[in-house]
């Protein structure tokens, strides 16, 4: 998996030590409009009849499916992304991943600026 990155920056999630996806950030696209999509979801899932713990048990599965997937290793495209950003931060939501962990959690790297030689 590689670093992807947008106008504002970047998301980035990792579990257990490795990079499982990174999400590019900009004007629209931002990391608040993330985090209510997957506030959204989780709500969603709960309104179709899914329990909490089964939802959590859902996600964890699917963060691990894809930690240890070729996925990773094949391009993969925007949507592709985000589908794989939203459990993960509903995961972070929930208090089943720590969003400043040592090994797993979040990593919001804004875009690095340029200084303009001045003369």
């Amino acid at each position: 998996m590689k670093f992807y990155e947008s106008k504002n920056g970047s998301i980035n999630c990792f579990y257990r030590s490795r990079l499982v996806v990174s999400v590019g950030l900009d004007d629209i696209r931002t990391f608040d409009y993330y985090q209510y999509a997957a506030e959204r979801l989780l709500i969603e899932g709960m309104e179709h009849g899914h329990k909490l713990p089964e939802l959590k048990g859902q996600f964890i599965k699917f963060i691990k499916k894809i930690r240890y997937e070729e996925i990773r290793k094949n391009k993969i495209t925007l949507e592709d992304r985000e589908t794989i950003l939203l459990p993960f931060l509903m995961l972070c939501r929930l208090k089943e991943i720590d969003p400043d962990g040592n090994k797993e959690g979040l990593l919001i790297m804004p875009r690095k600026q340029i200084r303009s030689h001045q003369r």
